[in-house]
């Protein structure tokens, strides 16, 4: 073997071994960081940045709410105090102050925290919310409402999750129903708010409302075979057997125009089973 085949030949040795241990070192890294998901991922990250940065109030606060989800809470603590030493202004700090006393299940403190921060920011969606939740939690519903309210009405596009949390404060069923009607015009036809809108109208015997209502989502929906359905439910229950065997009947014609693979599914085979001897049947 002449020198330059030896050379060649360990240098690929030498490339392979070194792609191995490449190979080895990520297998390693990978594992730990799977061993050690999500937050505290985030808590080791954070902390690299902050011997980096350690003026940040920003970065503080950001581990703060990391600790807080391990309620870590002497850690939470050390890092709100020492990020409002560093920034005693910050926007956020009386929120973080807040999330810990409610991580903590201290509601008044969190309250009070918050109150002092919306006199001179009453328009902060974040802490209506926050301080709705404390509120909340603290029993006065009445004042959570309020700052629910508030914070919607500052909110661009509020989330149908928070709409839905706001709303669920309101104890009597018909203005819960209105103000899900108000979201409903504001948010467009989001799912979550015609479903608890059409339980309250079932539990305020309002049938014909919650019929129309299942009407309409049905000529909306890809699959309305599950509004048909339904619908024929709410007529068998209220004694009105020739109509709910229509919408019965309307349900499996609904089927019927889906692709065959979808059809032959066993869940929609199911459905047909349930569906045909009531759209035939006496009602």
């Amino acid at each position: 073997m002449n020198h330059v085949k030896y050379f060649l030949i360990m240098y690929r040795m030498r490339a392979l071994h070194c792609c191995l241990m490449a190979a080895a070192t990520w297998l390693v890294l990978s594992q730990a960081l799977m061993a050690h998901p999500g937050t505290d991922v985030a808590i080791v990250d954070l902390t690299a940045l902050i011997n980096s940065s350690p003026e940040s109030a920003e970065l503080r606060l950001r581990r703060a709410s990391c600790y807080l989800e391990h309620q870590r809470w002497p850690e939470a603590a050390a890092d709100i105090d020492h990020a409002a030493t560093l920034s005693p202004d910050h926007a956020d700090l009386a929120l973080a102050r807040a999330e810990y006393f409610l991580a903590r299940d201290e509601p008044l403190a969190a309250i009070n925290a918050l109150t002092s921060h919306l006199i001179s920011h009453p328009a902060d969606p974040a802490a209506r919310i926050l301080r709705a939740r404390a509120r909340a939690r603290n029993g006065d519903s009445l004042e959570a409402q309020i700052d629910f309210q508030l914070a919607l009405r500052h909110l661009s596009e509020p989330k149908p999750e928070l709409w839905l949390e706001a709303n669920a404060l309101i104890p009597e069923p018909a203005a819960a129903l209105a103000d899900l009607e108000t979201g409903l015009t504001r948010l467009g036809p989001v799912p979550a708010l015609e479903e608890r809108s059409l339980k309250l109208e079932l539990q305020l015997g309002r049938i014909e409302s919650a019929l129309q209502r299942l009407t309409r989502l049905a000529a909306q929906a890809e699959r309305p075979e599950t509004y048909h359905h339904r619908r024929g439910d709410i007529l068998f229950q209220a004694n009105r057997g020739p109509e709910a065997r229509i919408a019965y009947a309307e349900a499996l014609a609904a089927i019927d125009r889906l692709p065959d693979w979808l059809r032959r599914s066993e869940r929609t085979q199911q459905l047909i089973a349930q569906l045909t001897p009531l759209a035939t049947s006496q009602l």
